[in-house]
């Protein structure tokens, strides 16, 4: 199994001047958060690609720093996030795709693998009202869409920006036709492949986590991490 960041955004809505992935919570930086959580769920720290865009340079060096492979992403100032899956090749094996925005519990990451199916996405109820999350729409266990449009009563929770691919290939494969759309996200990608891939919510609230997008995703975020 290999780990992709998808870290190449300018991050405008935080502010803050410099890449996402290199703003400290609580004194140390969502990448090195990312490096600790994935070492705590006993992934190695070889497996792990950050794919990098605005001021690439910068994130690079504090990718060498810790140990972890860093991709530069030529089309990172485009407002979807598929590009940054699109630019590493796909693999035979399995894959974990991480927003890089994301800070989390180790927990978190060990429980989507566990899940059996070929696309596992974590989904947290707790958020199922939030307008701007990105809500999932489940069946059982079955994943049927994600979108940030979803009516509440339609909403199953939050998907946690955390998906586990088990056949990278397949998923590259079926979503080509994203390629030529700048506004496509990697969720996009998630929803064309439950169409003919077994993609089950993995629904918990056991676990702390905060996807950081503004100033006040960030002051929760030195909250539930301190």
């Amino acid at each position: 199994m290999k780990v992709l960041i998808l870290a190449a955004g300018t991050g405008s809505r935080l502010g803050a001047g410099i890449p996402k992935i290199l703003v400290e919570v609580s004194g140390k930086t969502i990448l090195s958060r990312h490096a600790d959580s994935l070492t705590r769920a006993g992934i190695s720290l070889e497996k792990v690609t950050v794919v990098t865009g605005y001021r690439s340079d910068d994130v690079t060096e504090s990718c060498r720093i810790l140990g972890l492979k860093a991709v530069y992403n030529p089309q990172w100032n485009t407002p979807g996030t598929f590009s940054s899956f699109f630019v590493v090749p796909p693999s035979s094996g399995s894959l974990l795709i991480v927003h890089g925005d994301l800070v989390w519990e180790a927990g978190l990451a060990l429980g989507t693998l566990e899940n059996r199916g070929d696309i596992s996405v974590p989904v947290d109820p707790r958020n199922r009202a939030d307008e701007e999350a990105m809500k999932a729409e489940v069946r059982g266990s079955r994943l049927l869409r994600l979108s940030k449009s979803l009516p509440v009563s339609r909403s199953t929770g939050e998907s946690m920006g955390m998906f586990f691919v088990r056949h990278h290939r397949e998923i590259h494969r079926l979503s080509e036709r994203l390629a030529d759309n700048p506004s496509a996200n990697f969720d996009d990608a998630v929803n064309i492949a439950a169409a003919s891939l077994r993609t089950e919510a993995w629904i918990t609230d056991q676990f702390v986590w905060e996807e950081v997008d503004t100033p006040r995703d960030l002051a929760a975020a030195g909250i539930k991490f301190p």
